[in-house]
């Protein structure tokens, strides 16, 4: 297995792993400088929209993962729960996955069995969200933007 040490899992292995996800229309990704970036469209479960998601990861940082086109989908202007910020210039909004300050996530950590696997996961819940008002994953709501102190 791959680990995060000294340099992020590689878009190879990423790839690899989801190639599902990769097989998609318009995925694109690029390594630069020990850190990738690579937005793909995913369909969380059979029955759901697809999403526009970026997965932005530097070495010596945490993972920022943004769902795009959210704010423009609603109907109702309503508040997304379980998000760090909300950028409407660009249309994306960048999700709560996990608090830094609980330690859930770390760079020993496996990117492809967490971080991708938690995006399916949030994308669900927001749909039920939109349904029923009611956000069914766990974790606290963050209040405000995440402090960058760590990127």
């Amino acid at each position: 297995t791959v680990r995060i040490k000294t340099k992020p899992e590689s878009y190879v292995l990423i790839r690899r792993k989801y190639s599902e996800l990769c097989k998609l229309k318009n995925s694109q990704g690029k390594i630069v400088k020990r850190s990738f970036k690579v937005k793909v469209k995913i369909r969380p479960t059979s029955s759901s929209d697809e999403y526009l998601v970026e997965f932005d990861y530097k070495c010596d940082g945490y993972p920022i993962v943004w769902v795009y086109g959210l704010l423009s989908k609603q109907k109702v202007p309503t508040e997304i729960p379980h998000k760090y910020f909300c950028d409407s210039v660009k249309d994306k909004v960048e999700i709560c996955l996990y608090r830094q300050k609980y330690r859930e996530y770390n760079k020993e950590m496996l990117f492809s069995k967490n971080v991708i696997p938690w995006t399916f996961e949030w994308l669900h819940f927001y749909e039920l969200y939109l349904i029923t008002g009611i956000w069914y994953g766990n974790g606290e709501h963050p209040n405000g933007p995440r402090k960058r102190d760590y990127v």
